[in-house]
């Protein structure tokens, strides 16, 4: 085999594990802004540590999470929607 044909060949295994870890690494960026403080509709104004009611009607946060109601999402600072 040519020597050049092995190196052309280590070469974009290289550029294509380099593409591979910067997605990874871009996902996980985008991911940990989109949750908890760092979310836009964060509010910590709105947090609380006290005991919520134990009916659950399932509400939808402004962050697109599920919350059992509204007083277990304000616990997490959003918002319902």
């Amino acid at each position: 085999m040519d020597i050049n044909l092995i190196y052309q060949s280590n070469k974009k295994k290289k550029l294509m594990k380099n593409l591979i870890l910067l997605m990874i690494f871009g996902l996980a960026i985008i991911g940990c802004n989109k949750t908890g403080e760092n979310h836009p509709c964060y509010d910590s104004s709105i947090v609380h540590d006290s005991q919520c009611p134990t009916d659950c009607p399932e509400i939808v946060g402004c962050d697109g999470e599920t919350y059992c109601n509204e007083c277990e999402a304000a616990r997490n600072g959003i918002k319902p929607m």
